[in-house]
């Protein structure tokens, strides 16, 4: 592994700038004082003692010993970072857990019933990949138009691995998708497998946009420009789902005529 993925793997795990290049440097000599690296990294001794203290303190990855009045520095073994993720699972897991009993009474004390709107934006396939994950912790149902193709190319992190977590979460799904390819043979092949009720519409009417309506939550989607907009409101959630339900009942005639015509009637 080169220097830069050594690098870009100890600020994935969390160390800030400064504390992988002091880490790499001890990595390839220790021990060394904190003088030593304050010359080498031109960083204020304070500020390198800081970073040091936080990885021998706090996360274990460097030791440290005293010799006469100073303090020396070292990565005894580099297997000290594989220990210290072990610890922090351990600690994500036993979180959870304890958060997990605490849910009920924190809901409890939520007031759902605002009149204001809640309204969150997010940007990059990172960002739409959390909305997605969210509908998985909250949905009940799910209900909104959007193709699957656009799915697999825009995230393909995320797909097809999403349909499996989604159907063991027992959350299904009441579509209207455009009558592409990919849609034709995939999605309506799996139809029953994924727990989705599809109604497929002329594909000059597919767009890069996907639309997600459940309980009182709209999300949409622009696969193209990755960014998604969720907006929780009761009465938006509300009518949106009376003109979905128009359109469905509209698309279903599209529906019987496009599988008809590519032989999908028994499916």
């Amino acid at each position: 592994m080169k220097r830069d993925d050594i690098a870009r793997f100890l600020i994935k795990i969390g160390l800030s700038e400064l504390e992988a290049s002091c880490y790499f440097n001890l990595l390839k000599q220790s021990p060394q004082r904190a003088s030593e690296l304050s010359k080498k990294l031109s960083v204020p001794k304070a500020t390198i003692l800081n970073a040091l203290y936080r990885m021998s303190d706090e996360m274990g990855i460097v030791k440290r010993s005293k010799r006469r009045n100073s303090f020396l520095f070292l990565v005894e073994d580099a297997k000290d970072i594989f220990n210290y993720l072990e610890r922090k699972e351990l600690q994500i897991k036993n979180s959870k857990s304890e958060i997990e009993s605490l849910l009920p009474e924190m809901r409890s004390m939520q007031n759902f019933e605002t009149r204001q709107p809640k309204i969150y934006y997010y940007e990059g396939a990172e960002g739409m990949k959390q909305v997605f994950e969210k509908l998985l912790e909250e949905a009940d149902g799910v209900i909104g138009y959007g193709s699957n193709e656009d799915d697999h190319k825009y995230l393909p992190e995320l797909y097809p691995d999403y349909y499996d977590r989604r159907v063991q979460k027992k959350i299904q799904v009441k579509a209207i998708i455009p009558a592409l390819p990919f849609n034709i043979r995939e999605t309506i092949k799996n139809e029953l497998k994924h727990q989705r009720k599809t109604h497929l519409v002329p594909k000059e009417w597919n767009y890069p946009v996907q639309v997600n309506i459940y309980k009182n939550t709209a999300a949409f989607y622009s696969l193209e420009e990755s960014f998604a907009l969720v907006i929780k409101s009761k009465p938006i959630a509300g009518c949106l789902k009376k003109v979905f339900e128009l359109a469905f009942e509209k698309a279903a005639e599209y529906d019987k005529k496009i599988r008809n015509e590519n032989s999908l009637a028994s499916l």
